[in-house]
């Protein structure tokens, strides 16, 4: 009797298992989007485009935290993947490998994406998709309704003013450096050195305003126009630093170059060149190579402009090939900034029994021409600093807009500290009232000379008159006689 008790218990859960495992076989998958229609299309912008190459099927990510190495995949047959966006009002992208918040995980039972600061979305609400040919799938979980029309135009009326005032910061560059090659006085080394600061952030600000409009994502142009702005800018930020350097270098005692005041100057603004230039192409050479060359281990930090948009790819790749060295030449100048402060404190409290001497004058000298690198520091170093805060922090807090739009107008700042001072004035105003005097004056001269000559014609003309006339009376009176 326990025996056949036993084999029909034992029957019984064995049909049990038979009708689970039946039931599970039978169960409908769980459903997963794919955010463009077409398997041969990929999202550039936001904007599903059809790219002509043969794409592998998408995968559906385990997990993604933004690190290396890749994350993994559900196997295939674990969702059914549906073509075409659920998301009415559009989605927005995750990106955990620039905010730490983004990171998720999608379960392989529900299909739900749990997000570590985002939220969590059901397979209906997010969707799949690549953002580059080779890339790996990306979350978007779907924007709420009417969201995406208010943040669309809250992007747009940003991106509109950082682009107007970036363009209008061209035209105060671009005077500042006409005024200071103009006028001989100013073109020594500081004015040299500045004329190279002002070209290359007009250089950097024509281009980033030519992307922030233009969005040729996709395309060399913006490929190359990204090296053009990185490299524009880490010269900028150098030539401050030469500027910062030369005026410790002036306070500091050190023995001056050899050679009279003019050669030490060509002599300093060679060694500078070098030194901002070279330093600008070694780091656009190193991210070229970074980029482009086949040696470089696949986990290594490349900068992938163009990938998503016309900057770096990662938050790494900008602060490696970016931030990095700018943070490091704002803090020695704030070194040199305070060091320079503190020596002239002392110079002039030792100059306090020279009045009028020329000692006194050259420390004032110093002193003004601190002031000015002084206020170009404060007007770049803390617009900058406050730059570099908030892209460490991801932070979106309004007053960032502030320090954005005062980056943006530098190029007016600039000309305001340069341009708009009573010596740079009375200098361009003699020169433009010398360039019309000599105008007048040649024109007076070349008038005055023309009424000479004609007046010298006139008398040589009344005087061959006078001979004629004088000839031919004689010739008469010779007739006569003959």
């Amino acid at each position: 009797m326990a025996k056949i008790t036993y084999n029909g218990v034992g029957s019984i859960l064995a049909i049990v298992v038979c009708l689970l495992s039946a039931c599970d076989v039978g169960r409908a998958k769980v459903a997963v989007h794919k955010c463009c229609k077409l398997p041969t299309e990929i999202l550039v912008n936001n904007i599903c485009t059809h790219v002509d190459q043969q794409l592998p099927p998408l995968r559906v990510p385990t997990a993604d935290d933004g690190k290396p190495p890749a994350y993994g995949y559900h196997e295939p047959d674990t969702f059914d993947l549906v073509a075409g966006s659920p998301c009415p009002s559009g989605y927005f992208p995750l990106e955990p490998d620039r905010y730490a918040d983004d990171a998720y995980r999608i379960n392989a039972t529900t299909g739900r994406l749990t997000t570590v600061d985002a939220g969590d979305f059901e397979p209906g609400q997010y969707c799949l998709e690549r953002c580059g040919a080779n890339a790996a799938a990306r979350a978007f979980p779907c924007l709420p309704d009417d969201a995406q029309q208010s943040e669309a135009d809250t992007d747009n009326l940003q991106m509109t003013i950082y682009s107007t005032t970036l363009i209008l910061s061209v035209p105060f560059l671009v005077i500042t450096f006409s005024v200071y090659a103009c006028l001989r006085e100013l073109r020594n080394l500081h004015g040299k050195s500045l004329m190279c600061h002002v070209f290359s952030m007009a250089v950097a600000y024509s281009f980033l305003g030519f992307l922030q409009i233009v969005n040729p994502t996709g395309h060399t142009i913006c490929t190359v126009s990204a090296y053009i702005v990185q490299f524009s800018f880490l010269a900028s930020f150098l030539w401050l630093n030469v500027m910062c350097f030369d005026l410790w270098w002036t306070f500091s005692g050190f023995r001056p170059l050899k050679g009279n005041a003019k050669r030490q100057e060509a002599k300093k603004f060679v060694i500078y060149s070098m030194y901002a230039w070279g330093c600008s192409i070694s780091i656009m050479i190193i991210t070229l190579y970074m980029e482009f060359s086949p040696t470089v281990s696949p986990n290594a930090i490349r900068p992938e402009f163009g990938k998503t948009r016309c900057w770096f790819f990662s938050k790494a790749a900008t602060f490696l090939y970016f931030y990095g060295p700018i943070g490091v030449l704002l803090f020695s100048n704030l070194l040199m900034f305070i060091y320079t402060a503190v020596k002239i404190v002392i110079h002039m409290r030792d100059a306090k029994v020279l009045v009028g001497s020329e000692s006194k004058k050259n420390i004032d000298h110093e002193k003004q021409r601190f002031m000015l690198y002084f206020k170009l520091f404060i007007v770049m170093g803390i617009n900058w600093l406050a730059e570099v805060i908030s892209w460490a922090f991801d932070s979106s807090s309004s007053i960032w807009y502030v320090t954005d739009i005062g980056n943006t107008l530098q190029g007016v700042l600039i000309f305001s500290i340069f341009v708009c001072k009573k010596r740079v004035l009375k200098l361009l105003k003699k020169k433009l009232c010398s360039n019309s005097t000599q105008s007048i004056s040649g024109v007076s001269t070349r008038t005055s000379s023309f009424s000479r000559s004609s007046i010298r014609t006139k008398d040589s003309a009344v005087e061959i008159n006078s001979i004629n006339k004088q000839t031919s009376i004689s010739d008469s009176v010779s007739d006569f006689k003959a």
